[in-house]
């Protein structure tokens, strides 16, 4: 019989089993055991990390890719554990180190079988073309595929995190891609070209467009401005045609009245002239048996001065040509005038 003392780790969970019984356990325990009776389970309560890649996944079109990820687990049921994979420790750490490393390994194969059959199924339902871009879309699918799967929680195992790290074609098949996404690279850089040139094109046919209607909008306001200067023209003629025939209508009836003025006129001077003929007539019919130098003697008696000498001098030119010289001095026509 040996009865030994053993301080485990907080990391360390400890099962204390005698006659196939568990009698104590919890994560850093420190206990006496016997070694001929008592067994110790030792699981440890970090997560581990396993990683896997696989390079013959199958796509939809028969495409060989390579897929590499990593699952992160830990131990969520220790009794389950315990069953299914050896964490027994025997007393020597480094035999338990040994026991530890084979248990992981065991555990991580299991969990990469499973990983490469959810995997498998995955990509067989996508192109390779798809399949290069769902790393995020498989990570999730794995996850969910593990956290319910039988096997996981037969072992007592809790899925933490999965990552796909990348999925990478064929060499072949990565250029082939390459080429056919070049390709479409500079179908797009030509389509954005040729958008780029068809809204340049289309700019420009707006701008033009505005051109033309401001032009014709400038043309049918200059248009109306013409109308109504013509409009204001003809009003003004109108106005003035309507002052022209006003004044027509006075200077007609100006005319008028100047007409009927100078006959009102006309017919007082010949009403003036019978009168004055009239008068003739009587003084003739008076005078026709009176002699005539009473007569001129009746004239003489009735003139001026000047009259008097006027009328000598037209006698004296009746009788001119009996008159040999005259001589008239300015003292005798100055004295004649004064007279």
């Amino acid at each position: 019989m040996a009865i030994r003392y053993r301080k485990f780790q907080p990391t360390d969970y400890v099962i204390k089993v005698k006659r196939g019984n568990i009698i104590e356990e919890g994560a850093g325990l420190s206990c006496f055991y016997n070694t001929m009776s008592t067994s110790l389970i030792v699981l440890p309560t970090t997560a581990f990390d396993t990683g896997f890649a696989y390079d013959d996944m199958m796509t939809a079109d028969f495409q060989k890719i390579s897929v590499q990820g990593d699952i992160s687990y830990i131990i969520a049921d220790y009794g389950k554990a315990s069953r299914m994979v050896n964490f027994s420790y025997e007393g020597n750490d480094r035999e338990y180190e040994q026991v530890c490393k084979e248990a992981k390994l065991t555990m991580a194969k299991r969990m990469m079988s499973l990983t490469k059959v959810y995997t498998a199924t995955f990509l067989s339902n996508k192109t390779v073309k798809e399949a290069v871009k769902v790393a995020n879309e498989l990570a999730k699918a794995l996850r969910s595929a593990l956290r319910a799967d039988e096997t996981v929680k037969e072992f007592g195992l809790e899925i933490l995190a999965v990552s796909v790290l990348g999925i990478m074609p064929q060499p072949d098949t990565r250029k082939a891609l390459e080429a056919a996404t070049r390709e479409e690279i500079l179908k797009q850089q030509d389509d954005a070209i040729y958008k780029r040139r068809n809204a340049a094109i289309e700019q420009e046919r707006a701008i033009k467009e505005n051109e033309l209607n401001t032009e014709i909008r400038v043309a049918e306001k200059a248009k109306e401005k013409k109308e109504k200067e013509m409009e204001t023209k003809r009003m003004l003629q109108e106005k003035q045609a309507e002052l022209d025939a006003g004044k027509i209508e006075r200077d007609i009836e100006l005319e008028k009245e100047r007409r009927h003025l100078v006959d009102l006129q006309t017919e007082n001077e010949k009403k003036k002239s019978d009168a004055r003929a009239y008068d003739s007539q009587v003084l003739l019919r008076t005078l026709a048996g009176v002699d005539a130098e009473i007569i001129k003697t009746l004239m003489v008696s009735g003139m001026d001065s000047r009259s008097l000498i006027a009328k000598a001098f037209a006698e004296i030119g009746d009788k001119a040509d009996k008159i040999g010289v005259l001589n008239v001095s300015p003292d005798l026509l100055e004295t004649l005038s004064r007279g």
